[in-house]
């Protein structure tokens, strides 16, 4: 018989098409009575972003071998608990970089060089008017990124928008073989020259409230900070005091803690935050890239070696 294979999310379905013919494939939540029916039985879990795979899951799970992550980040899965009981961990590391670089600068430029279309006739006075108020104070060539995290997505920030003009400065834990001519610097420099921060770091404890009230004291009264990493990285708390006393900066997130997030959210409703729900990877060549996955987790299944593994 096929080996049992349970798929918690959706996936574009031509990939799931193909590891059904493939594995005995069934699809259904991870909350329902059916997935804890299954589970024992399981061989597989392809997952997303909103299924968790814990220790509690694992010991329910006695004939798993793989989890596949349709998916960079793989904060949801015990890398740990996996190993212990010998179950390997497969995912999608450069899978929706380009979309996530496209948001960032989408969003940022919009917001930078903001161009207010006019729907009715005009008389020459408000033509004029409406000609004055669209001025930028700044150009691209006269502004400086900062990129906190120079991996697969900020390297390519960082390359993309030097070549737009901008000044780019970065801060990474690695030693960066090819910057692209942008500048790696100390995270004090980074936040106090840059017009805007970009956050691309991963999901190790480490980088829980890493955006607190101390680092933002730091930034441009008027910068603006833009998250598409993890949303525990950013103190909303602090980061909505801060907004509320600098009215002229500026914040663009996409993830968030919790998701969805609810009505006592602290930058809910704030004007000088823009608020996404979760969509900067949100483009069908990364949605597919990512439903992939399960070519990995059909190679450990006969036994061939995946081609993204993740490790501890």
């Amino acid at each position: 018989m096929p080996p049992l294979v349970i798929q918690t999310e959706n996936l574009p379905q031509k990939c799931s098409d193909w590891l059904a013919q493939r594995v005995d494939l069934h699809i259904c939540p991870s909350d329902s009575l059916r997935f804890k029916e299954l589970l024992p039985e399981a061989e597989g879990l392809v997952i997303r972003t909103y299924t968790t795979v814990d220790v509690s899951m694992i010991l329910q799970a006695s004939n798993l071998k793989v989890v596949g992550r349709a998916g960079v980040g793989i904060d949801n899965i015990d890398l740990q608990g996996c190993k212990q009981h010998n179950v390997r961990v497969v995912h999608t590391p450069d899978a929706n970089s380009e979309a996530v670089v496209e948001f960032v600068l989408s969003t940022m430029l919009a917001k930078l060089r903001p161009v207010h279309k006019i729907e009715t006739p005009l008389d020459i006075d408000a033509w004029k008017l409406h000609r004055e108020a669209s001025v930028a104070p700044l150009q691209f060539n006269e502004m400086t990124l900062g990129i906190i995290g120079f991996g697969r997505v900020g390297s390519r920030l960082g390359k993309a928008a030097k070549n737009l003009g901008f000044r780019v400065l970065y801060v990474d834990i690695k030693k960066i073989q090819n910057d692209h001519g942008c500048d790696s610097v100390d995270m004090k420099t980074l936040l106090q020259e840059s017009n805007v921060v970009s956050l691309h770091v991963d999901g190790r404890s480490e980088n829980k409230n890493f955006v607190n009230a101390r680092v933002l004291s730091e930034m441009k009264v008027d910068g603006m900070l833009i998250n598409t990493s993890r949303g525990f990285v950013v103190n909303t708390n602090d980061l909505a005091a801060h907004l509320s006393t600098n009215p002229q900066a500026f914040a663009i997130l996409d993830v968030h803690d919790p998701e969805p997030f609810t009505t006592n959210y602290p930058l809910l409703g704030m004007d000088n935050a823009s608020l996404y729900p979760h969509i900067a990877a949100k483009t069908a060549s990364a949605m597919q890239n990512m439903g992939w996955v399960v070519r990995d987790v059909a190679a450990i299944l006969v036994g061939e070696e995946p081609k993204y593994e993740a490790t501890i």
